[in-house]
């Protein structure tokens, strides 16, 4: 019996539809293009519903079910159990806040982590079960490895859907032509053949040590067999990377001035990318050209065009830590 991704699934599957505008897809062999932004308020792009939605994933993001497990556990050996309970959502909260850090936010990849990790549940229906590497001897070696793993199901190419394991990568910069390349070079050490072996095997083993399904999960068995390369199970499944570029436009600011309300900044925004498709498309084709390895897998792109990519970054430092900010700070 096929595992069932969804019922799985934590967060509100539903929050893109309330959040975003998906301006097109885009479907080629291989190669689908999603283009997305914020909802606009008035006549001006903004992100702050985006990062408050965000927020509220930041638990599901950053702790798994044993993490929950254990910090109810420890909670309950201090306090009566209604008032562990009561003190848990705060305690997690906290937990989570620590995993992030206080770092400098212009550097941080892990906000673009937490929104792919929202986008691959709540539209592909794959679930995250392993966090990208870290805790390695070489601390450097955490930007190596891919940006969640998830399992779940797809559509392919010949229109049948089937069993997949998805690892992301999540790219903010700012100027698309760099999100593009530097996504394309994340990516293909997982399939050249130079660094396929290392970065493979370093990445499923800590993913075996970093599951964030709970052992005592039905399914935990077979989840653990499809993130073990050699398995029947796991040869049975295809490869797709759910790829985030979010970058910085000078257009969309054009468009703000232009707008003469919230329905026509919306226009003007679905007509630029509409326009810009093609361009895009092409771009990554050609990209593709250079990586004949990543032609064997499946490509699934979330663009995310910005005015101020900065603020994305800053808003969500606030919102997590509640303080901008500082280098003072920084742990």
């Amino acid at each position: 019996m096929s595992i069932d991704w969804e019922q799985k699934i934590k967060i509100d599957i539903e929050w893109t539809a309330r959040i975003l505008v998906n301006h097109f897809i885009e479907k080629s062999p291989k190669l689908i293009l999603r283009a997305y932004t914020p909802k606009v308020t008035g006549t001006k792009f903004c992100c702050n519903a985006l990062i408050e939605e965000l927020g509220f994933y930041l638990t599901n993001y950053a702790l798994s079910v044993d993490s929950h497990k254990k910090k109810i556990n420890a909670l309950k050996s201090k306090y009566k159990e209604d008032l562990a309970e009561k003190r848990l959502p705060k305690a997690l909260s906290d937990e989570a806040q620590a995993f992030f850090g206080k770092k400098d936010p212009s550097t941080d990849g892990k906000y673009g982590e937490l929104l792919l990790f929202a986008l691959c549940e709540s539209i592909l229906k794959c679930k995250m079960v392993a966090h990208k590497i870290e805790g390695l001897t070489n601390g450097k070696d955490q930007v190596k490895g891919g940006d969640g793993i998830f399992l779940g199901n797809y559509e392919f190419t010949n229109g049948k859907v089937g069993q997949a394991i998805f690892i992301g990568e999540a790219k903010i910069t700012q100027d698309r032509a760099r999100s593009i390349n530097e996504a394309f070079d994340s990516l293909n050490r997982f399939h050249d053949s130079k660094t396929q072996h290392e970065f493979n095997n370093m990445e499923f083993i800590v993913a075996h040590k970093s599951l964030t399904v709970d052992e005592n999960d039905t399914d935990y068995e077979e989840i653990f067999e499809r993130l073990t390369p050699g398995t029947e199970k796991f040869q049975n499944q295809v490869t797709v990377h759910p790829i985030l570029l979010m970058y910085n436009t000078s257009t969309l600011g054009n468009l703000e001035t232009k707008a003469a309300d919230k329905e026509d900044l919306e226009s003007l925004i679905t007509l630029h990318l509409s326009n810009k498709k093609n361009e895009i498309i092409d771009i990554i084709q050609k990209k593709i050209e250079s990586f004949p390895h990543l032609k064997k897998v499946y490509l699934d792109f979330f663009c995310f065009p910005f005015n101020d990519i900065d603020l994305f970054r800053e808003g969500m430092y606030f919102n997590i830590h509640k303080v901008p900010y500082s280098k003072s700070a920084e742990v």
